[in-house]
């Protein structure tokens, strides 16, 4: 963490030099990694909807009434990212992060590919990959022993936040987030408790390139209009600011993340005013740093893990 200063806050000047500042920390911890049991299912109709589940070796170290599933969206800008990075650090990640949680906290980990714009993604198809998911996980894992009731939590990660906040907010996915969302849990089933959104661009301000239009819209002013505050004001505009009962929000933004993405998560904040957020920095880490550093053993690295952990430990169904 210490090395991540002069590496600068622009994502693409930092990516390469922090991974080769981690890449020896992640390795060292290879068996331990590895020893956590990983399965790989198909959520959806194309080859890259596929996604990876991390089981925990033991029960949760709190009592819970129901398990607690961790979905994880990592991030790429809409054209790069994979559930297993095969040209790094023995292809510990995300293996590091589904180990960590199911390890230290005894929750089941969910880590989806999700389309990219080589596959034709194009918005809203975060959105509907992510639902996919979700389905997934009510109509398969919910049907394994044990996981009759199941309280959801869904950590987004840039790219994969706006796929997050997709969800959450377009109305094409209205009836499936009412389906997993209520106040207070009465019986068995799927609920969505929290949502973590880590380093998560929520507009680009003016910027306009290639990559953007195409993910989100080539016609005039479509690259805000479906960035996340975009399609919240479009809520609110028509009188349907979405409310999540009984889900708590978590923005996350690293320290030496760019500029832009502390202005936009407090204005993300500042507009959403229906739903219960909380904001945090953390401290020391970059845009890239903070998935690396789980399961490095060291405790500066983890500090986030534990937060996201004690977050889902106060969202779980009491």
């Amino acid at each position: 963490m210490d090395k991540l200063k002069p590496f600068g806050r622009t994502i693409d000047d930092v990516i390469l030099p922090t991974f080769a500042a981690y890449v020896q920390l992640v390795i060292a911890k290879e068996s331990e990694i590895k020893s956590t049991k990983r399965e790989t299912h198909s959520y959806g109709p194309t080859s890259r909807q596929q996604l990876d589940i991390y089981y925990p070796d033991k029960e949760p170290v709190a009592p819970f009434r129901a398990k607690p599933v961790l979905v994880f969206l990592y991030g790429g800008g809409f054209v790069g990212g994979d559930k297993v990075n095969q040209g790094f650090a023995h292809s510990l990640i995300f293996g590091n992060l589904g180990h960590f949680f199911a390890s230290h906290y005894g929750f089941t980990v969910v880590v989806p590919d999700y389309r990219l714009i080589s596959h034709g993604a194009k918005y809203p198809s975060g959105g509907e990959d992510l639902k996919l998911v979700v389905d997934w996980v009510k109509s398969s894992l919910s049907q394994k022993q044990g996981y009759e009731s199941i309280d959801l939590f869904i950590l987004g990660n840039s790219a994969g936040g706006i796929h997050t906040t997709t969800y959450l907010l377009d109305p094409a996915f209205k009836e499936s987030r009412e389906a997993i969302v209520a106040k207070e849990r009465t019986g068995a089933g799927v609920l969505l408790r929290g949502v973590i959104l880590l380093g998560v661009p929520f507009h680009w301000g003016g910027e306009d390139n290639a990559i953007l239009r195409a993910y989100l819209g080539e016609g005039e002013g479509q690259i805000y209009e479906n960035s996340s505050i975009g399609v919240l004001k479009r809520e609110k505009a028509k009188g349907a600011d979405p409310a999540l009962p009984g889900v708590k929000i978590s923005i996350l933004v690293s320290e030496l993340d760019p500029d832009l993405i502390f202005e936009s998560s407090k204005e993300f904040r500042e507009e959403w005013k229906t739903a219960d957020i909380t904001y945090d920095v953390l401290e020391g880490h970059n845009h890239i740093s903070p998935q690396l550093g789980l399961s490095t053993g060291i405790e500066r690295e983890e500090a986030w893990g534990v937060q996201v952990a004690e977050f889902i430990k106060s969202g779980a169904t009491k």
